[in-house]
């Protein structure tokens, strides 16, 4: 026959009725919650996962301790608190690496994505900046003439009569759109002393790109622009000097030089025109 079962002890005390003190804290339960603290702490310092794993381990092996312990151990709410901060930092960690990995590979993705920029064109050579429309430039009269199913001559013998009529003389000048000295020459024609220079003068502008057949014919073809040439009455030139009998297209250069020409008083010529069919 099996004796009755004891009553459980009362528990332990000391003299005078004072309870026997707690059990000391399992010193892995201690060490899991700080661990765990920090795991969560130093998530964004890439310490979340270093610090997290080992929190829930020594949390679980401090719960078996204490558990085997019978009492003698303490620190199970810490074990359990230092394992879920532990899982918590974990868990922030591979959330963030994988936060950063996503941005790394979209942004790769659209850097790749992204179309080439257009190759730059290389310079074309003496590509002036747009020069001064046709039309009135102070006193100074300009007309443009480009391709036309009218022969030159005659629009230049149209000029002449309009000009005459009009009390202007007519300075014809070979231009092209990629003739610096042209451009330069042109942006100097809004001078006071080009102004005064050329005062009812008819500036008549050839394109020697889209006239370039015609002018050998009017013997206007020269090897280099531009040329400036008086016409007579007929629309066929008469004389004509080129932009080397100035040292600088600017005004100060241009001036005295084309209103000597203008005026039928410019005798030294440092290159004569000759006046032949090239």
């Amino acid at each position: 026959m099996q004796p009755p079962p004891r009553p459980p002890s009362a528990p332990e005390t000391w003299p005078d009725g004072v309870r026997a003190p707690p059990a000391p804290t399992d010193a892995k339960a201690a060490i899991a919650l700080v661990l765990g603290l920090l795991s969560v702490v130093a998530t964004f310092c890439w310490l979340g996962l270093p610090f997290g794993i080992p929190a829930i381990v020594l949390g679980a092996l401090a719960h078996g301790d204490i558990r085997r312990s019978q009492g003698m151990s303490g620190g199970r709410g810490m074990a359990t608190a230092g394992m879920v901060l532990g899982a918590i930092g974990s868990a922030l960690f591979l959330g963030w690496m994988g936060f950063l990995a996503y941005a790394v590979v979209h942004s790769s993705m659209g850097t790749a994505a992204a179309p080439p920029p257009p190759a730059a064109l290389a310079p074309t050579a003496a590509a002036p900046p747009p020069i001064a429309s046709p039309g009135s430039w102070g006193r100074i009269d300009v007309v443009d003439l480009s391709a036309s199913p009218e022969p030159l001559r005659a629009r230049l013998a149209e000029e002449v009569t309009t000009a005459r009529e009009a009390g202007e003389t007519v300075l014809v000048q070979t231009t092209a759109a990629a003739c610096v000295a042209c451009g330069e020459i042109a942006r100097s024609m809004r001078d006071p002393a080009l102004q005064a220079a050329l005062a009812d003068v008819r500036l008549v502008r050839i394109d020697a790109g889209e006239l370039g057949a015609e002018l050998p014919s009017m013997r206007m073809k020269e090897p280099a622009l531009p040329w400036f040439y008086l016409l007579d009455g007929h629309g066929a030139p008469r004389d004509g000097i080129s932009a080397d009998e100035w040292d600088d297209n600017d005004a100060e250069s241009i001036a005295p030089v084309l209103e000597a020409f203008v005026r039928g008083k410019l005798r030294s010529r440092r290159r004569p025109w000759r006046g032949t069919m090239l």
